[in-house]
């Protein structure tokens, strides 16, 4: 009788887990130089020291016809990226969950506006976490074919940079300095 009871305990719990909906997350991944993690803060409330993380979307990223490249939202979590290595960081962010992205609103001279409140002003945009994501895989796509000005292959700019310096060796030219030869 205790078996039955245990086993039809058990088979309530797998259909209220199979019930609920499962969380899942979208993950954005940026390089360290837009990220910044474990900002310092005491909270107002309980004068206790807490931390944020503060994300920047990159320059040309696009949601919805506006260029959102310049504004910030903070996540929850930021992991060192799995797959791009140490220099790149994971931001998982919930897919049914609305992000919020400001901007401090600027006047002509490029200063903050302050309100009636004696707060900056802020321009503030929401998006879902799967915007973001597709809006970051076309500015790198859009990045990348701007910067693709080169046709050869890695391997034939190699053998050309090769070639000219040996080139050079036998002429008894001096070799120019990195920060030169721009």
């Amino acid at each position: 009788m205790a078996e039955m009871k245990n086993e039809m305990e058990a088979q309530a719990a797998e259909q209220a887990e199979e019930s609920a909906p499962q969380k899942k997350n979208v993950y954005i991944s940026l390089h360290k130089n837009f990220v910044r993690e474990g900002i310092k803060f005491t909270d107002k409330a309980t004068g206790e020291e807490k931390t944020f993380n503060q994300v920047r979307l990159p320059s040309g990223t696009t949601i919805d016809g506006k260029d959102v490249g310049g504004y910030e939202f903070s996540p929850l979590y930021v992991n060192e990226s799995r797959f791009r290595g140490e220099n790149w960081r994971d931001i998982p962010l919930l897919e049914g969950r609305e992000v919020w992205l400001q901007k401090s609103v600027l006047d002509s001279e490029g200063n903050p506006v302050i309100g009636e409140d004696g707060k900056r002003q802020r321009d503030t945009v929401k998006v879902m976490p799967a915007q973001i994501k597709e809006a970051l895989v076309e500015a790198r796509k859009a990045w990348a074919a701007e910067h693709a000005k080169d046709d050869r292959s890695l391997a034939d700019r190699a053998d050309n940079a090769k070639e000219a310096s040996d080139t050079m060796a036998k002429e008894g030219a001096e070799r120019p300095l990195a920060h030169e030869a721009r």
